[in-house]
């Protein structure tokens, strides 16, 4: 609703669960094949940080070809998942999304703690699933969490 009127201004931030890329399904209250992200851009007059910021294109491919894999999530599910069918599982995944109306957006880099120590943000780019993106992997001791910090300045 507040993302259409045109008086206002919306940021929707969300760990969606789902990438640009995954495939559209066709849900119970609609006949159309959709997605998170198809949803959000074809209802709304929202625009992705991360298109805003030239991270990947609005179909969701990274833009840049030498880094296919623009990643919010680096993790592998370890033996106390509640998942157990995805033990050992290596999920390279960018299911962490804002949106919003406003003139442009800007992406920080890192967050600095402790005069010396850092905290790295999305977006992380990858070559491929392999090498570093296994070594890489969150949770680690500078960052608690299996998803990275989403923190961008937006020009409302």
């Amino acid at each position: 609703y507040f993302a259409q009127r045109k008086d206002t201004k919306t940021i929707f931030a969300l760990d969606a669960n789902s990438r640009p890329s995954f495939p559209r399904i066709k849900s119970d209250s609609s006949s159309d094949e959709t997605n998170v992200w198809h949803t959000i851009l074809s209802q709304t007059t929202l625009e992705s940080i991360w298109v805003q910021n030239a991270c990947i294109k609005e179909n969701g491919e990274s833009s840049d070809p030498k880094n296919p894999f623009v990643v919010s999530v680096n993790k592998m599910r370890g033996p106390s998942s509640n998942q157990p069918p995805k033990i050992g599982e290596h999920q390279l995944e960018l299911i962490d999304h804002v949106f919003t109306n406003g003139k442009k957006s800007e992406l920080v880099t890192h967050v600095d703690f402790n005069k010396k120590d850092f905290v790295p943000t999305a977006p992380k780019r990858y070559i491929s699933k392999e090498g570093d993106a296994e070594i890489d992997l969150f949770p680690s001791s500078t960052m608690p969490s299996d998803h990275l910090p989403v923190v961008v300045n937006i020009t409302m």
